[in-house]
This record gives C-alpha cells, sequence and structure tokens, in this order.
C-alpha cells in the first residue's frame, strides 16, 4: 500500500493542498472547522509530512 500524500489529504478533506499545508505548519488563518477536517483526514490516512521534500524546500539538510 502507498504512502498518502498531501493530494489524498486535501481530496479526503474537500480544502486545497495550500490549506493542508497551512494546517501541517499550523500557519494562522484557518478556520477551527477547517483545521479539524484537515486532522481527520490526515488521521484517517495516516499521513506524515515527506522529511526529505521538507529538507529540500527549506534548503536545509
Amino acid at each position: 500500500m502507498r504512502k498518502a500524500t498531501i493530494i489524498d489529504v486535501a481530496e479526503r478533506a474537500g480544502v486545497s493542498i495550500k490549506t493542508v499545508s497551512r494546517v501541517v505548519n499550523a500557519e494562522p488563518h484557518v478556520r477551527p472547522s477547517t483545521k479539524e477536517k484537515v486532522d481527520l483526514a490526515i488521521a484517517s490516512l495516516g499521513y506524515e509530512p515527506n522529511q526529505a521534500a521538507r529538507s529540500l524546500a527549506s534548503h536545509r539538510s
């Protein structure tokens, strides 16, 4: 079985990929009800952010 992606979480929660990113990164301006939907989708899919991708995106290794 393949690992869940941020796209899978967004589809399950019915939100955009950026909204999932905001929730995962604890950014402001996310409605509590939206955060709850995303958190439920993350839990049900067993989503874990890809640490290698995060390092590349932040230019840290």
